[in-house]
């Protein structure tokens, strides 16, 4: 939340986050002897690589309109 709010999101791995999280998901169900999730029809996450991010409004820049 702290590198949310000063806008320092760049070096997070959302895509290494959803990997880890699937592991973990699908471990939990096997050790408790349920089935594995699928994890179908869920939303993708874009790479960070292919996507140019837009610049954060500076506060003495005026508003657009």
């Amino acid at each position: 939340m702290k590198e949310w709010l000063n806008h320092q999101t760049d070096s997070w791995d959302l895509e290494g986050a959803l990997k880890q999280y699937k592991m973990v998901k699908t471990s939990e169900a096997v050790f408790q002897g349920f089935p594995a999730p699928t994890f179908e029809g869920e939303p993708s996450i874009h790479s960070s690589t292919g996507t140019k991010k837009t610049p954060e409004p500076v506060a003495d820049d005026p508003p657009t309109s």
